[in-house]
């Protein structure tokens, strides 16, 4: 499934905000993302009409199946190219997680999957 970076970032947003409580409210991932809350229920309307996410009218949002497991598998992926960035071209990890977003959102898959096992095999004893 193809994603911008600005539902990625959402989805890890969610993610995120749901291990406190599973129903996350707008203004919680607003406030997390730092942006306006209109933006953030756009792209929940987004995220609901993909399957990933179910959504009350005007109240909290949870991660569907799909939507967990997809999310769950971007910050795994995001992980290891942060790890990747920060290890082999030595940025600092803030950037890194901005770069990591990025490429996920414009690299095709099988690329993407080319980066993780760099990772996969330097992390390897």
């Amino acid at each position: 499934m193809t994603l911008t970076a600005t539902q990625i970032r959402c989805l890890l947003a969610i993610l995120s905000l749901s291990r406190m409580d599973a129903a996350v409210a707008s203004k919680d991932v607003a406030k997390l993302l730092g942006v306006s809350r209109p933006s953030v229920h756009k792209m929940l309307d987004i995220l609901a009409q993909r399957g990933l996410l179910c959504k009350e009218h005007y109240g909290a949002a949870r991660l569907s199946e799909e939507g967990t497991k997809l999310a769950e598998a971007l910050e795994r992926q995001k992980e290891k190219l942060v790890l990747l960035f920060s290890q082999n071209l030595g940025l600092p990890l803030d950037e890194g997680n901005v770069a990591a977003t990025l490429w996920m959102s414009a690299l095709r898959e099988d690329t993407l999957q080319s980066l993780e096992s760099l990772t996969d095999r330097r992390c390897a004893p």
